[in-house]
C-alpha cells in the first residue's frame, strides 16, 4: 500500500510538472467521457429505466386496431371500458385516460388550463396517491352525483398559494361548481404528458352508452402471471360481448362494426411513452462513443510525444533492473489518473448539460423529468473512464516498457531523431483518428440531410407560417341547446372573417 501511495505521489507531481500537458488532457478527456455521460444519462432515463409506477412491468397500454376500415390503431370507447372492466380475466383494473382543457372562474382572473379526465381506477392503478385529500372513488366518476376536481402540485401552488384549507373548496370549472377533494404529490407526471392543471373523473353513463365513441386511451394492470399476449386475447374474447351489450348509435347499424373487424392491439405502457425514439438514441449513443475513440486516440499522441522526453529515465530504469511489469504499472497508473481525473471533470459538464436539457425540455424527448445523473450513470462514467484510461495506456506500454526500451540509451545518447517504429506508431493513430472522424462525419452529414428533408416536406398548403389554430368551447352549462350552441359558433366565424387578413 506504502509503495502504491508512493508511486501515486510520483504521478501527480510528474503532472503537476507539465500543466499545459495535463490540462489539454484532462479536457480531452472530459469532453470525451462527459459526452458519453450525457448521452447514456437521457437513454438510460428515457428506454433503460423502468416507469416511475410501482409494478411498471404489469402496465400495458390498451388499444384496439380495425383492419376492415384500414386502422392499426384505434382508441377505446366507454363501451369497450365497461365491458373489459366488469369481464376481463387478465386485468387487475383498467383506466381510461384523455386530455382536455377547462376554464376556471370564481378564484381570481378567469383562465383556461390544461386538464386531465380519467376513469376512477386509472390513477390508483399506477400506484399514485393524493399528498392532499383523497382521490377519486367510484361515487365521483358516476353521473347524478356531486361534481368533484383534483389539483396537481403546481398548479394548486399557483392557484392557492400552496394553503392546504384549498381542499374542501369549490372550484367553478366549466360553469360547473366542483368540490377540490385533493391534491397530486409534487412529482406527479402522469405518463409523459404535460402536467395538467386539473384531474376530473369522465362519469359515463352506462344506461345512455352506445358502441363506437372511439376517443379514449385505455391503461391497464395485468394480473401476476399474466402476459400482454394472454392481454390480447382476453380482449378478443371480450370484444363480441361489447358488440353484444350495446346498441349502435343512432344512425349507424351493428353491421358497420362487424365490418371494422375490431381487434386487440395491447402492449407495454412503455412502449405508448417512449414511442419511435428508441433508434435514434442508440444510434446517438454509437456516435458519442466514437467521440469518446478520437479523444482517446488525441490523448494517445500526446501521451507518445510526452514518453519521447522520458525515453532516458525509462532505459537507465531499466538498466538499472525495474522489470516490464514495474515500468508498465507505472505508466498505466498515470493513464488511470488522468482518465480518473477526466472523468470526474467530465461528470460536472455533463451534470450542467443535464440540468439545460431538462430545464428548456425538448418536445421531441419523452420522459425528460427522468433524465439525471443516478447510481447507473455513475458506474457508466466510470466504466468509461477505465476503458479510456486502459485503451490510451496501451500504447506508451507496448511502445515503451518493452524488452527494447534499453535501446533507448544508446540512441538518445546519439540524439537522433525519432526512429521509423515511433513514426510508424504515431501514424497508426493519426489513420485511426481519421477514420474515425470520417465516419462520424458521414453519419452526421446523413442525419443533418435528413432533418433537412423533414423540414422541407410540403404541408399541402401555403404559407403555413401564417397559419394559426385554435379551439373554442361554449360548456354545456352555460348553453344546453345544441342548436344554439351551433348558431353562436357560426357567428364566432362570421366575425372572423370580417378581420382584414383572415
Amino acid at each position: 500500500m506504502s509503495s502504491l501511495r508512493n508511486q501515486l505521489r510520483q504521478v501527480i507531481r510528474r503532472l503537476a510538472n507539465a500543466p499545459m500537458f495535463t490540462v489539454i488532457t484532462l479536457v480531452t478527456l472530459a469532453a470525451g467521457v462527459g459526452a458519453n455521460t450525457v448521452v447514456f444519462s437521457v437513454l438510460e432515463g428515457v428506454l433503460l429505466k423502468p416507469l416511475p409506477y410501482p409494478g411498471a412491468d404489469e402496465l400495458v397500454g390498451v388499444w384496439l386496431t380495425a383492419p376492415g376500415i384500414h386502422l392499426k390503431e384505434t382508441d377505446l370507447s366507454p363501451s369497450d371500458y365497461f365491458v373489459f372492466r366488469e369481464q376481463g380475466r387478465t386485468f387487475e383494473d383498467i383506466g381510461l385516460y384523455a386530455r382536455d382543457s377547462a376554464s376556471v372562474t370564481g378564484i381570481a382572473e378567469p383562465e383556461q388550463v390544461s386538464s386531465l379526465l380519467v376513469t376512477d381506477g386509472t390513477l390508483p392503478l399506477l400506484g399514485v396517491q393524493p399528498m392532499l385529500g383523497r382521490a377519486f372513488a367510484k361515487e365521483d366518476d358516476s353521473p347524478g352525483t356531486p361534481a368533484t376536481v383534483m389539483l396537481t402540485y403546481g398548479y394548486w401552488r399557483r392557484k392557492f398559494g400552496g394553503d392546504t384549507s384549498a381542499v374542501g373548496r369549490t372550484l367553478v370549472v366549466d360553469g360547473t361548481g366542483r368540490q377540490i377533494i385533493g391534491v397530486l404529490p409534487r412529482k406527479f407526471h402522469f405518463l409523459d404528458w404535460e402536467d395538467p392543471a386539473l384531474v376530473m373523473p369522465f362519469r359515463f353513463d352506462r344506461s345512455k352508452t352506445h358502441l363506437g365513441n372511439f376517443s379514449y386511451e385505455g391503461v391497464a394492470r395485468l394480473k401476476p402471471g399474466m402476459s400482454v399476449d394472454e392481454a390480447n386475447a382476453d380482449v378478443a374474447r371480450m370484444l363480441p360481448i361489447v358488440m353484444s351489450s350495446f346498441p349502435a348509435p343512432p344512425g349507424f347499424s351493428i353491421k358497420l362494426f362487424a365490418e371494422a373487424r375490431i381487434g386487440p392491439n395491447l402492449r407495454p405502457l412503455k412502449q405508448d411513452v417512449v414511442g419511435d425514439v428508441g433508434n435514434v438514441l442508440w444510434v446517438l449513443m454509437g456516435s458519442i462513443v466514437i467521440v469518446l475513440l478520437i479523444a482517446c486516440a488525441n490523448v494517445a499522441n500526446l501521451l507518445l510525444v510526452r514518453m519521447e522526453g522520458r525515453r532516458q529515465e525509462l532505459a537507465l530504469r531499466a538498466a538499472l533492473g525495474a522489470g516490464w511489469a514495474r515500468i508498465a504499472g507505472e505508466l498505466l497508473l498515470e493513464t488511470v489518473v488522468l482518465g480518473l481525473s477526466g472523468g470526474a471533470l467530465g461528470l460536472g459538464l455533463a451534470y450542467a448539460t443535464l440540468r439545460i436539457l431538462v430545464a428548456t425540455a425538448p418536445s421531441g424527448l419523452p420522459r425528460i423529468h427522468e433524465v439525471g445523473i443516478d447510481g447507473s450513470v455513475l458506474l457508466f462514467t466510470l466504466l468509461a473512464a477505465l476503458f479510456a484510461s486502459v485503451l490510451v495506456g496501451c500504447v506508451p506500454i507496448f511502445k515503451y516498457a518493452g524488452a527494447r526500451l534499453t535501446t533507448g540509451i544508446r540512441e538518445g545518447g546519439r540524439g537522433v531523431s525519432q526512429s521509423r517504429q515511433q513514426h510508424r506508431a504515431r501514424s497508426v493513430l493519426v489513420v485511426v483518428q481519421v477514420a474515425l472522424a470520417l465516419v462520424l462525419l458521414i453519419c452526421s452529414g446523413l442525419m443533418f440531410r435528413t432533418f433537412r428533408a423533414l423540414t422541407k416536406v410540403n404541408p399541402g398548403f401555403v404559407r403555413p407560417s401564417e397559419l394559426q389554430t385554435f379551439r373554442i368551447s361554449i360548456p354545456d352549462t352555460q348553453v344546453k341547446e345544441p342548436e344554439r350552441v351551433v348558431r353562436m359558433e357560426e357567428e364566432v366565424l362570421h366575425r372572423i372573417e370580417t378581420i382584414p387578413g383572415a
